[in-house]
């Protein structure tokens, strides 16, 4: 007993599915982003080095933090260049249509370094109250004279605006 396939009409799916480079997968066009294993190896390195750098940014930006004042600076610094790294590179990814985690990763990149900059931006308008902040927390023993220093920076703050 033989079985012969249908002579009949073929359908679409299956038509693109032989016509794709590999089988079972069928290409859709209006994909916004590649896998990673249609990516080119050089484009994928491209894509890692620059996380890589994010990445780096990230944690320069978050150690500068925890720096004293003349320090914080580096806070700063780093935060902006990860703010501006993550930015071209976000437009890299749109563009080049690179895979979606390397979107949220620089997505992510972004708002980190977004918000690290800001902290440190906020820190050096206010540089005699952070200066003053940083003294008083140094030398307090307890937490009672630790929240008197936190009342006392926000009292620094706030002054400088009047009406507050």
């Amino acid at each position: 007993m033989s079985v012969t396939p249908p002579s009949g009409p073929t359908s679409a799916r299956h038509d693109a599915a032989q016509r794709s480079e590999r089988p079972g997968t069928a290409r859709r066009s209006g994909r916004r982003s590649r896998r990673t294993q249609d990516l080119e190896p050089e484009e994928f390195r491209s894509g890692s080095r620059s996380i890589g750098w994010l990445l780096l940014a990230i944690i320069v930006s978050y150690t500068g933090l925890q720096l004293p004042l003349p320090w914080r600076l580096l806070a700063l610094i780093a935060g902006l260049a990860g703010l501006v790294a993550g930015v071209v590179f976000l437009v890299q990814c749109f563009r080049r249509r690179l895979p979606a985690l390397m979107h949220i990763s620089a997505i992510a990149a972004v708002l980190c370094c977004g918000m690290f900059t800001m902290t440190a931006t906020v820190q050096t308008v206010f540089w005699q109250a952070t200066a003053a902040f940083d003294d008083c927390v140094d030398s307090a023993l307890t937490e009672r004279s630790e929240r008197q220093c936190y009342t006392e920076l926000e009292d620094d703050m706030t002054g400088l605006f009047p009406g507050m």
